[in-house]
């Protein structure tokens, strides 16, 4: 998946647990939650338009890639302060990419031939708990039989409906955990009041 789904993803789950009065365990809960959903997610990405190469002379590729830089600097500037840790943890295992491609970049400027961070190392221990440890485990068969989309530019619909739905989810929930207003009954002073404390 791309980062604008995981940036959503992470914001979600610390959100879920804003409300519990235990911070460390709110924060151990949104770490763990929010680093197993990347591998998830990323089960899902057959179904999204996802090519293993860059293609700069397609303007499907080029927009598409476009949305989602733009999308993810939007989406840190709404939530990085407040949702840092959920962000942090759901999107951790990209990390691998900024060493890979570090690597390969440093290699072709100073003509080297570095092997520093040969493998993925954070995509593969997400991956070896959904393929191995239950429950996970369990939902990994189903999900590795999706279709595999990855070169089919409409694909790209599926991630955008999946932004929106998180987008949806993300709204339902700062709406459920929005305080109500206190109407006239509940002021101090009012009839309902003083037939309570009567």
């Amino acid at each position: 998946m791309q980062e604008p789904t995981h940036i959503l993803t992470g914001v979600i789950v610390q959100k879920s647990f804003e409300g519990m009065r235990n911070r460390k365990l709110a924060f151990g809960l949104t770490a763990t939650i929010a680093f197993l959903s990347h591998g998830f997610l990323d089960k899902l990405a057959n179904l999204t338009y996802h090519p293993a190469q860059p293609d700069f002379k397609s303007p499907v590729w080029v927009g598409y890639h476009l949305f989602v830089v733009v999308a993810t600097i939007v989406f840190l500037v709404l939530w990085w302060k407040k949702f840092k840790w959920g962000i942090i943890f759901a999107a951790l295992p990209d990390l691998d990419w900024v060493f890979i491609h570090g690597r390969e970049l440093f290699n072709w400027i100073f003509h080297t031939h570095s092997d520093f961070y040969p493998h993925p190392y954070l995509h593969i221990t997400v991956g070896y708990i959904w393929e191995k440890i239950p429950p996970f485990s369990l939902l990994t068969p189903w999900l590795d039989h999706l279709p595999n989309l990855r070169h089919n530019p409409l694909a790209c619909l599926f991630e955008f409906l999946l932004v929106a739905l998180l987008l949806l989810v993300l709204k339902l929930i700062s709406m459920g955990q929005r305080p109500r207003k206190r109407g006239p009954d509940s002021l101090p002073g009012s009839a309902a009041t003083l037939k309570t404390e009567i």
